[in-house]
């Protein structure tokens, strides 16, 4: 009997949990209770995450990068004509009104620094401070500083779109040494190196143009934003018409039908794209305005003559 299990062992390589039982024996089968189905057991343990790959090789690794990148694209709709006249779908990054933030001395190390830059990369800026603040570490308090600054500065300063800032750069640099001496045992001294490390991001506010395809085509949507949405919903504090504009953005069911919808328009000629782009950004900015007006009339104040004539 060792030695079947010794097999089956060899064959599976793969930890398998043992209770004290030997498999097949008069202890280890199980017993059904009254009203209860006998459980099943089995030999093979689940694959834990970090457990490697069997026989991953480059080529299976280039197979499978490029079916993600298929399925990235097959998300995305785009203009059957091209239309000189319209503004382009992707705004250039590197156009200027980019704004940089960026803390030096930092008492945390480049590898640590090294995952925050990647939770927040690419995300919008209130999401990104979502995110790690949910974290909940001490030694995300200097993350989390900077990008209130951030979000405080462009809000208040250049009064830009918070909802259209997005965080597309986020770097870490390696920083000095700073030495202190420190007491040992048996009265010896030595010399510790505490790192310090630079972190640094950069923000730019996406054009009308590239936030509707990022949102309503290609529905990547911030968590904060879809979060806000559902408990306004869930409050009652929405009307009938803007439950069908939120739509194709509260969760994860209505958004993979909406791409449904769009797909099934697209091919069959009815969708246009620049159409479709013009009465978005419209419906947007008409918001905008109506959220501007009823804060100021809310604090008494008349409504501004720019707000009234979009």
């Amino acid at each position: 009997m060792l030695s079947t299990v010794a097999g089956v062992l060899r064959r599976t390589r793969r930890p398998v949990p043992w209770n004290g039982q030997l498999p097949g024996s008069v202890l280890a089968t199980p017993i059904a209770v009254a009203g209860e189905a006998a459980p099943h057991h089995c030999l093979v343990a689940k694959r834990s995450f970090y457990f490697p790959r069997k026989n991953w090789f480059p080529w299976r690794t280039r197979i499978i990068h490029a079916r993600q990148k298929a399925e990235r694209l097959k998300r995305h709709i785009w203009p059957r004509r091209h239309d000189p006249t319209e503004a382009p779908i992707f705004g250039d990054k590197e156009d200027g009104t980019q704004l940089t933030f960026i803390e030096k001395d930092i008492r945390i190390g480049q590898k640590k620094f090294n995952d925050y830059a990647r939770l927040i990369r690419g995300r919008q800026i209130q999401d990104a401070h979502d995110w790690i603040e949910s974290l909940v570490r001490m030694k995300s308090e200097p993350v989390l500083k900077m990008l209130r600054k951030a979000i405080n500065e462009v809000t208040e300063r250049h009064d830009w779109d918070i909802s259209r800032t997005y965080i597309y750069e986020a770097v870490t640099y390696r920083g000095a040494f700073v030495k202190s001496i420190k007491k040992h045992a048996r009265a010896n001294y030595g010399i510790v190196k505490s790192p310090r490390s630079q972190f640094m991001f950069r923000v730019r506010q996406l054009p009308l143009e590239e936030f509707f395809h990022r949102l309503y085509i290609n529905n990547k949507i911030p968590r904060s934003i879809a979060g806000d949405m559902r408990l306004a919903l869930h409050q009652g504090r929405v009307s009938r018409q803007m439950q069908k504009e939120w739509a194709p953005y509260l969760c994860a069911n209505s958004r993979l039908f909406h791409r449904k919808e769009l797909k099934w328009l697209d091919s069959t000629r009815q969708f246009n794209y620049y159409e479709a782009r013009a009465e978005w950004i419209q419906r947007y900015q008409a918001n905008q305005a109506r959220a501007v007006t009823e804060a100021r009339e809310a604090r008494g104040l008349p409504p501004l003559a720019l707000a009234t004539s979009e």
